[in-house]
Protein backbone atom coordinates (compact mmCIF):
# COMPACT_ATOMS: atom_id res chain seq x y z
CA UNK A 1 0.00 0.00 0.00
CA UNK A 2 1.59 3.55 -1.12
CA UNK A 3 2.10 6.32 1.46
CA UNK A 4 0.76 9.40 0.38
CA UNK A 5 3.01 11.96 -0.47
CA UNK A 6 2.13 15.65 1.19
CA UNK A 7 3.42 18.25 -1.51
CA UNK A 8 5.44 21.49 -0.50
CA UNK A 9 2.98 24.71 -0.75
CA UNK A 10 4.40 26.77 -3.63
CA UNK A 11 6.41 30.25 -2.79
CA UNK A 12 4.38 33.18 -3.13
CA UNK A 13 5.79 34.77 -5.98
CA UNK A 14 6.74 38.97 -5.00
CA UNK A 15 6.94 41.91 -6.85
CA UNK A 16 8.59 43.61 -4.37
CA UNK A 17 12.07 45.32 -4.92
CA UNK A 18 14.76 44.01 -2.83
CA UNK A 19 15.60 45.96 0.60
CA UNK A 20 19.08 47.32 -0.81
CA UNK A 21 17.39 48.61 -3.75
CA UNK A 22 14.59 50.32 -1.51
CA UNK A 23 17.28 51.44 0.83
CA UNK A 24 19.58 53.28 -1.78
CA UNK A 25 16.21 54.72 -3.62
CA UNK A 26 15.59 56.28 -0.32
CA UNK A 27 19.17 57.41 0.27
CA UNK A 28 19.58 58.83 -3.34
CA UNK A 29 15.84 60.75 -2.88
CA UNK A 30 16.93 62.38 0.42
CA UNK A 31 20.44 62.76 -0.43
CA UNK A 32 21.65 65.75 0.97
CA UNK A 33 23.58 68.66 -1.23
CA UNK A 34 26.67 69.70 -0.14
CA UNK A 35 28.15 73.22 -1.32
CA UNK A 36 31.41 73.68 -2.70
CA UNK A 37 32.83 75.31 0.95
CA UNK A 38 31.18 72.47 3.07
CA UNK A 39 32.94 70.18 1.13
CA UNK A 40 35.95 72.09 1.41
CA UNK A 41 35.35 72.08 5.53
CA UNK A 42 35.07 68.82 5.56
CA UNK A 43 38.18 68.09 3.36
CA UNK A 44 39.80 70.53 5.72
CA UNK A 45 39.10 68.55 8.96
CA UNK A 46 39.85 65.26 7.88
CA UNK A 47 43.41 66.62 6.64
CA UNK A 48 43.63 68.30 10.60
CA UNK A 49 43.38 63.91 11.55
CA UNK A 50 41.55 65.21 15.20
CA UNK A 51 39.11 62.50 14.19
CA UNK A 52 39.38 59.53 11.62
CA UNK A 53 37.78 59.37 8.41
CA UNK A 54 35.19 57.46 9.27
CA UNK A 55 34.17 58.99 12.03
CA UNK A 56 34.20 62.27 10.43
CA UNK A 57 32.28 60.88 7.73
CA UNK A 58 29.89 59.41 9.93
CA UNK A 59 28.80 62.71 11.59
CA UNK A 60 28.69 64.56 7.95
CA UNK A 61 26.46 61.63 6.92
CA UNK A 62 28.53 61.20 4.29
CA UNK A 63 30.17 57.76 2.03
CA UNK A 64 34.28 57.65 2.73
CA UNK A 65 34.59 56.94 -0.99
CA UNK A 66 32.77 60.42 -1.42
CA UNK A 67 35.15 61.84 1.09
CA UNK A 68 37.77 60.70 -0.39
CA UNK A 69 36.67 62.02 -3.96
CA UNK A 70 36.37 65.55 -2.84
CA UNK A 71 39.91 65.29 -1.10
CA UNK A 72 41.33 64.23 -4.43
CA UNK A 73 39.66 66.97 -6.06
CA UNK A 74 39.90 69.26 -4.01
CA UNK A 75 44.17 68.16 -4.01
CA UNK A 76 43.99 68.80 -7.67
CA UNK A 77 42.39 71.98 -8.14
CA UNK A 78 45.40 73.18 -5.31
CA UNK A 79 48.00 71.89 -7.66
CA UNK A 80 46.51 73.55 -10.81
CA UNK A 81 46.28 76.48 -8.93
CA UNK A 82 49.74 76.34 -7.79
CA UNK A 83 51.16 75.85 -11.51
CA UNK A 84 49.72 78.64 -12.44
CA UNK A 85 46.74 76.93 -14.25
CA UNK A 86 43.62 78.42 -13.19
CA UNK A 87 41.71 77.35 -15.86
CA UNK A 88 38.34 75.21 -14.14
CA UNK A 89 34.89 74.48 -15.54
CA UNK A 90 32.13 76.70 -13.87
CA UNK A 91 28.75 75.04 -12.21
CA UNK A 92 25.20 75.52 -13.29
CA UNK A 93 24.62 78.33 -10.75
CA UNK A 94 27.75 80.24 -11.99
CA UNK A 95 26.15 79.76 -16.07
CA UNK A 96 23.09 81.25 -14.88
CA UNK A 97 24.86 84.78 -13.76
CA UNK A 98 26.56 85.04 -16.69
CA UNK A 99 24.22 84.47 -18.95
CA UNK A 100 21.82 86.85 -17.35
CA UNK A 101 24.68 89.16 -17.21
CA UNK A 102 25.48 89.06 -20.47
CA UNK A 103 22.05 89.62 -22.05
CA UNK A 104 21.25 92.59 -19.54
CA UNK A 105 24.53 93.66 -21.25
CA UNK A 106 23.39 93.00 -24.39
CA UNK A 107 19.70 94.76 -24.02
CA UNK A 108 22.05 97.85 -22.05
CA UNK A 109 24.24 98.26 -25.90
CA UNK A 110 20.54 97.33 -27.69
CA UNK A 111 18.76 100.51 -26.25
CA UNK A 112 21.76 102.81 -26.02
CA UNK A 113 21.79 101.99 -29.59
CA UNK A 114 18.39 103.25 -30.23
CA UNK A 115 18.53 105.40 -28.55
CA UNK A 116 21.36 107.02 -30.36
CA UNK A 117 19.41 107.12 -33.43
CA UNK A 118 16.73 109.22 -31.56
CA UNK A 119 19.10 111.84 -31.01
CA UNK A 120 20.43 112.01 -34.50
CA UNK A 121 17.12 112.57 -35.60
CA UNK A 122 16.20 115.78 -35.03
CA UNK A 123 13.96 116.33 -37.45
CA UNK A 124 10.38 117.02 -35.80
CA UNK A 125 7.58 114.47 -35.99
CA UNK A 126 9.50 111.14 -35.27
CA UNK A 127 6.88 108.63 -35.47
CA UNK A 128 3.96 110.32 -36.33
CA UNK A 129 1.11 108.63 -38.08
CA UNK A 130 1.70 108.53 -41.96
CA UNK A 131 5.03 109.83 -41.78
CA UNK A 132 6.79 108.87 -45.20
CA UNK A 133 10.61 107.83 -44.29
CA UNK A 134 12.90 107.81 -47.69
CA UNK A 135 13.85 104.40 -48.94
CA UNK A 136 17.96 104.74 -47.55
CA UNK A 137 16.18 105.74 -44.38
CA UNK A 138 14.13 102.51 -44.22
CA UNK A 139 17.20 100.28 -44.82
CA UNK A 140 18.76 101.94 -42.47
CA UNK A 141 15.62 100.71 -39.64
CA UNK A 142 15.46 97.25 -41.27
CA UNK A 143 19.26 97.03 -40.27
CA UNK A 144 19.00 98.22 -36.60
CA UNK A 145 16.12 96.08 -35.84
CA UNK A 146 17.75 92.72 -37.40
CA UNK A 147 20.91 94.12 -35.31
CA UNK A 148 19.16 94.63 -32.00
CA UNK A 149 19.27 92.12 -29.68
CA UNK A 150 16.06 92.99 -28.29
CA UNK A 151 12.61 91.66 -29.48
CA UNK A 152 11.35 92.94 -32.67
CA UNK A 153 8.01 95.14 -31.09
CA UNK A 154 10.20 96.17 -28.46
CA UNK A 155 12.50 97.66 -30.59
CA UNK A 156 9.92 99.33 -32.91
CA UNK A 157 8.57 100.53 -29.98
CA UNK A 158 11.79 102.21 -29.23
CA UNK A 159 11.87 104.12 -32.76
CA UNK A 160 8.21 104.63 -33.14
CA UNK A 161 7.55 101.99 -36.07
CA UNK A 162 4.26 100.72 -36.14
CA UNK A 163 5.03 96.70 -36.48
CA UNK A 164 2.49 96.60 -39.30
CA UNK A 165 4.84 99.03 -41.23
CA UNK A 166 7.93 97.38 -40.50
CA UNK A 167 6.76 93.87 -41.95
CA UNK A 168 5.47 95.52 -44.90
CA UNK A 169 9.08 97.39 -45.51
CA UNK A 170 10.38 93.83 -44.72
CA UNK A 171 8.61 91.84 -46.94
CA UNK A 172 9.22 94.04 -50.13
CA UNK A 173 12.80 94.10 -48.96
CA UNK A 174 13.53 90.52 -49.32
CA UNK A 175 11.05 90.19 -52.65
CA UNK A 176 12.78 93.02 -54.35
CA UNK A 177 15.83 94.41 -52.56
CA UNK A 178 16.68 97.66 -51.22
CA UNK A 179 14.98 99.03 -54.71
CA UNK A 180 11.62 97.75 -53.11
CA UNK A 181 11.58 99.94 -50.36
CA UNK A 182 11.15 103.23 -52.93
CA UNK A 183 8.01 104.99 -52.30
CA UNK A 184 5.22 104.00 -54.59
CA UNK A 185 2.43 106.20 -55.71
CA UNK A 186 -0.67 106.69 -54.02
CA UNK A 187 -2.82 106.03 -57.08
CA UNK A 188 -4.04 103.19 -58.09
CA UNK A 189 -2.16 100.82 -61.09
CA UNK A 190 -5.69 100.00 -62.43
CA UNK A 191 -9.17 101.79 -63.07
CA UNK A 192 -11.70 99.36 -62.41
CA UNK A 193 -14.27 100.97 -64.82
CA UNK A 194 -11.45 102.03 -67.25
CA UNK A 195 -12.52 100.81 -70.95
CA UNK A 196 -10.22 98.49 -72.78
CA UNK A 197 -7.63 99.36 -75.06
CA UNK A 198 -9.04 97.33 -77.73
CA UNK A 199 -12.67 99.00 -77.37
CA UNK A 200 -10.85 102.14 -77.04
CA UNK A 201 -9.18 101.73 -80.56
CA UNK A 202 -12.76 100.33 -82.06
CA UNK A 203 -14.19 103.75 -80.90
CA UNK A 204 -11.23 105.92 -82.61
CA UNK A 205 -12.39 103.94 -85.90
CA UNK A 206 -15.49 104.53 -85.61
CA UNK A 207 -15.32 107.92 -84.72
CA UNK A 208 -13.05 108.56 -87.94
CA UNK A 209 -15.01 106.51 -90.40
CA UNK A 210 -18.12 108.31 -89.30
CA UNK A 211 -17.38 111.96 -88.68
CA UNK A 212 -21.07 113.71 -89.55
CA UNK A 213 -22.19 111.94 -86.39
CA UNK A 214 -22.57 113.39 -83.41
CA UNK A 215 -21.91 112.00 -80.18
CA UNK A 216 -24.44 110.65 -78.57
CA UNK A 217 -24.68 109.06 -82.15
CA UNK A 218 -21.52 107.60 -82.18
CA UNK A 219 -22.35 106.22 -78.86
CA UNK A 220 -25.57 104.90 -79.82
CA UNK A 221 -24.51 103.20 -82.71
CA UNK A 222 -21.14 101.90 -80.93
CA UNK A 223 -23.39 100.51 -78.40
CA UNK A 224 -25.93 98.50 -80.65
CA UNK A 225 -23.31 97.01 -83.04
CA UNK A 226 -20.51 96.18 -80.67
CA UNK A 227 -22.46 95.12 -77.69
CA UNK A 228 -20.43 97.00 -75.39
CA UNK A 229 -21.85 100.10 -73.84
CA UNK A 230 -20.05 103.55 -73.84
CA UNK A 231 -21.33 106.60 -72.58
CA UNK A 232 -21.55 110.17 -74.47
CA UNK A 233 -18.99 111.65 -71.90
CA UNK A 234 -16.49 108.69 -72.55
CA UNK A 235 -17.07 109.35 -75.99
CA UNK A 236 -16.15 112.82 -75.77
CA UNK A 237 -13.02 112.22 -73.60
CA UNK A 238 -11.76 109.73 -75.58
CA UNK A 239 -11.82 111.55 -78.83
CA UNK A 240 -10.87 114.47 -77.49
CA UNK A 241 -7.86 112.76 -76.21
CA UNK A 242 -6.49 112.45 -79.69
CA UNK A 243 -7.71 115.90 -81.29
CA UNK A 244 -11.23 114.57 -82.74
CA UNK A 245 -13.38 117.20 -81.49
CA UNK A 246 -13.27 120.27 -84.14
CA UNK A 247 -14.33 123.51 -83.05
CA UNK A 248 -17.87 125.15 -83.64
CA UNK A 249 -18.36 127.02 -86.67
CA UNK A 250 -19.86 130.11 -85.08
CA UNK A 251 -18.46 132.20 -82.89
CA UNK A 252 -20.19 133.05 -79.52
CA UNK A 253 -20.66 136.79 -79.03
CA UNK A 254 -21.34 137.87 -75.49
CA UNK A 255 -23.84 140.23 -74.48
CA UNK A 256 -23.34 143.44 -72.95
CA UNK A 257 -23.10 144.62 -69.58
CA UNK A 258 -26.05 146.35 -70.20
CA UNK A 259 -28.30 146.85 -72.92
CA UNK A 260 -28.01 150.04 -74.56
CA UNK A 261 -31.68 150.87 -74.03
CA UNK A 262 -33.27 150.36 -71.52
CA UNK A 263 -36.57 148.78 -70.90
CA UNK A 264 -39.41 150.07 -68.19
CA UNK A 265 -41.74 147.75 -68.43
CA UNK A 266 -42.29 143.90 -69.12
CA UNK A 267 -44.06 144.17 -72.37
CA UNK A 268 -41.76 146.10 -73.79
CA UNK A 269 -39.26 142.93 -74.43
CA UNK A 270 -39.39 141.09 -77.35
CA UNK A 271 -40.24 137.74 -77.50
CA UNK A 272 -37.14 136.51 -79.16
CA UNK A 273 -34.66 137.60 -76.65
CA UNK A 274 -32.57 139.28 -79.07
CA UNK A 275 -33.96 142.65 -79.08
CA UNK A 276 -35.92 145.11 -77.06
CA UNK A 277 -38.28 148.18 -78.18
CA UNK A 278 -37.89 151.85 -77.28
CA UNK A 279 -39.85 153.25 -74.53
CA UNK A 280 -41.51 154.70 -77.00
CA UNK A 281 -42.47 151.44 -78.71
Amino acid sequence: MMKNRRTAPAKPVTTKAPAEQVVKDIRRATRKLHSSEEKIRIVLSGLRGEDSIAELCRKEGIAQSLYYSWSKEFLEAGKKRLAGDTVRQANSGEVKDLRAEAMALKELVADLSLENRLLKKTGPGLGRPRMRYPAAEKLEIIRLVEQSHLPVRRALAKISIPPTTFYRWYERFVEHGPEGLEDRPSSPSRIWNRIPEAVRNRILDLGLEEPELSLRELAVKFTDTEKYFVSEASVYRLLKSHDLITGPAYVVIKAADEFKDKTTAPNQMCPCGDCTQSPTG
